[in-house]
């Protein structure tokens, strides 16, 4: 039995450079994953504070899946965004468990406003 329900990924398009200045990529068609959603800890609070000072954050989320996302800042992207909740969680952590049986990624993400 799995703890994985279908999720609504977001891919975010690699941006560029145009005439010297930087143009985010755009959203990408939205991919359907199996993945497990739950609550961040209080400790993934203070690492996001710790990593990040001085940007507040309400609300976050744990994803795993064994599907490959791209965090913020990785691939000149502004990284996946996952649909949960009716709301819009941009991920800006990642950490590949590799060393267990049942091998996956544990993401953090991060609320952001929908477009």
């Amino acid at each position: 039995m799995s703890l994985r329900t279908p999720q609504t990924i977001i891919p975010r398009l690699p941006g560029q450079y145009i005439g010297g200045r930087w143009q985010d990529g755009a959203d990408g068609d939205p991919i359907t994953i199996q993945a497990s959603v739950q609550p961040a800890s209080s400790g993934d609070y203070d690492q996001m504070k710790a990593e990040q000072p001085g940007r507040r954050v309400e609300r976050m989320v744990r994803i795993y899946t064994d599907v490959r996302l791209t965090a913020a800042g990785e691939d000149n992207t502004n990284g996946d965004s996952l649909v949960w909740e009716g709301e819009r969680y941009l991920v800006v952590a990642v950490s590949p468990w590799r060393s267990t049986a049942l091998k996956h990624y544990r993401y953090l993400a991060v609320r952001t406003a929908l477009p």
